[in-house]
């Protein structure tokens, strides 16, 4: 028989929450028809699924990666903010995606859900520019056409997104645009200058 004794005075540290995050894609059900539905009996004004909503909020999502995947490799952030929306074909999953969910509906369902939000960036077919300028849109006062873009389309206050991914799996041969080692560090490296160079206050990650 073995004898388990446990000293609860003794800590060595505290788990952080964050270890306990999730993770949504725009992949099969997941956002259309799934959690954002306007058409169910079930969404709210903003076109969320409250049943949907409410579970997440029971089991307390501390922050919610998005929008992808493999699906972000080709996916433009600017086609899906605004009032011209443009249908995307996802290279990866081979549907349309008709772009009526993009990061202000994603920064309204964190809001909701109440976790912090944490968006994965393009590496695939996007840029470190176009990176940097997502960072402009969620987090600058009003500095810049695209903190200006956010203010227009209804969002005067920043989002302050603290977490962000500098691609996917883009290491990967089965991933749309996938790098060299050498390919991958310099885009890794010189996206993290552009978006600290926008908001210092980031915390990046990269695979």
């Amino acid at each position: 028989m073995v004898q388990i004794q446990v000293n609860e005075k003794r800590s060595y540290g505290q788990r952080s929450l964050m270890l306990y995050g999730h993770f949504i894609e725009h992949f099969h059900k997941q956002i259309y028809n799934g959690i954002f539905d306007p058409e169910s009996p079930f969404a709210n004004e903003d076109g969320f699924r409250t049943d949907i909503i409410e579970a997440m909020k029971k089991i307390q999502v501390p922050i919610l990666r998005w929008p992808g995947g493999c699906f972000v490799s080709s996916y433009h952030w600017k086609d899906a903010v605004g009032d011209d929306r443009k249908p995307l074909f996802d290279k990866a999953w081979r549907v349309e995606d008709p772009n009526t969910f993009g990061t202000d509906e994603y920064m309204k369902m964190c809001k909701a859900i109440g976790c912090e939000p944490y968006i994965c960036t393009n590496a695939g077919t996007g840029t470190a520019e176009e990176m940097s300028d997502w960072v402009e849109y969620c987090n600058l006062e009003n500095e810049g056409q695209y903190a200006k873009w956010r203010i227009k389309n209804g969002n005067p206050d920043p989002y302050q997104v603290k977490y962000w991914s500098i691609g996917n799996e883009n290491y990967g041969s089965w991933e749309i645009g996938a790098k060299s080692a050498d390919e991958w560090g310099r885009l890794v490296r010189e996206a993290a200058k552009m978006m600290k160079h926008v908001d210092p206050r980031t915390e990046l990650s990269a695979a």
